[in-house]
């Protein structure tokens, strides 16, 4: 900097305000430092420059499964806001290992990450408290986490909107896979006792971590279940996310179980994937946009308050809605 200036005929002072966006350095002025650098190829240290301003201007998220095309969508949006902002991101996927997670944590403080995004698909207390340590402000998304700032999906109020969208197509038998303290099953079940379908009539399967496990499990897991649904009249199925949900209906083909006429299939999500399958998918959409949005502006909050020592925990919760196609 002190060679521009010598250069440019300028103080240092002047060219930092060129690099800073100053407007109290005249266009001139400017036009000459800038050009200069093009010439020598300079290029301002960001280490140096986030050690004297004590900020790094740089985001981590974590997603659980990028593989889903809904958290691929999402780490989009979240990437194009945070470069709108002047931000960089860094990602990881941690495919809900806690111990990633912890090692992800650690590396971010010795990076001096402004603050983080991470994507929790079923919440327990390890990762919460090791969350809570961390020395920058972080904000859970895609649901509501207890102890977190976090900006969520109402997904009871998804699996109660499954319910009343299957029992509206006169299924007789409803079945959910995924696991059984999901609350998109808790919202699917509590609604459909609430319309008169008996306990007998609403089952369960896949009872386990199925986000994390390979597809090989969950296909011969979907042909089991396709090979009991023979002895019913009229079923609907309602799936954690659209990959199981597509995944469904590529196993009804190979049973020879009709979609939609002997099977209705709900997912999760209205990823890409419900217009590539026959039949069309309905699933129940999440704000995708909106939770990306509403988490930066959540995190950027949080950044400002924790210089300002405010620690206050805030949670938002957004709604979900039906995409009604024509499983």
């Amino acid at each position: 900097m002190q060679e521009l200036a010598d250069a440019a005929g300028v103080s240092i002072a002047s060219v930092s305000r060129v690099f800073s966006g100053s407007n109290k350095v005249s266009e001139k002025t400017k036009a000459k430092v800038m050009e200069l650098v093009k010439l020598s190829g300079f290029s301002p240290n960001e280490t140096a420059r986030t050690m004297a301003a004590g900020k790094s201007k740089l985001i981590a998220v974590i997603l659980p499964d990028v593989e889903n095309p809904f958290f691929s969508k999402l780490l989009s949006e979240i990437e194009e806001i945070c470069v709108k902002n002047g931000y960089t991101m860094i990602f990881f996927n941690s495919r809900g290992d806690s111990e990633k997670e912890k090692d992800i944590v650690s590396k971010m403080i010795a990076r001096q990450a402004d603050g983080m995004l991470i994507g929790i698909t079923h919440a327990t207390s390890e990762r919460i408290s090791v969350l809570q340590s961390a020395k920058f402000p972080v904000v859970a998304i895609t649901r509501a986490i207890k102890g977190l700032n976090s900006v969520g999906v109402n997904h009871k109020k998804g699996g109660i909107l499954a319910a009343d969208y299957l029992f509206e197509k006169h299924c007789e038998n409803f079945f959910f896979f995924g696991q059984e303290d999901d609350e998109k099953f808790l919202g699917f079940r509590e609604r459909l006792l609430e319309r008169g379908v008996t306990e007998n009539n609403i089952q369960i399967f896949g009872n386990q971590s199925w986000y994390f496990t390979d597809f090989d499990c969950a296909a011969k897991t979907m042909d089991d279940f396709m090979q009991k649904l023979q002895n019913y009249k009229k079923a609907g199925l309602f799936c954690i996310n659209d990959l199981f949900a597509v995944q469904a209906i590529s196993s009804a083909h190979r049973n020879k179980i009709n979609v939609p006429e002997r099977l209705s299939v709900v997912g999760f999500d209205n990823t890409i994937l419900c217009n590539m399958v026959y039949p069309t998918l309905t699933s129940i959409s999440q704000p995708l946009e909106n939770i990306a949005e509403d988490s930066f502006e959540l995190l950027s909050k949080k950044i400002k308050e924790g210089k300002e020592g405010v620690k206050q925990t805030e949670n938002i919760v957004l709604s979900p809605s039906i995409i009604k196609r024509e499983s």
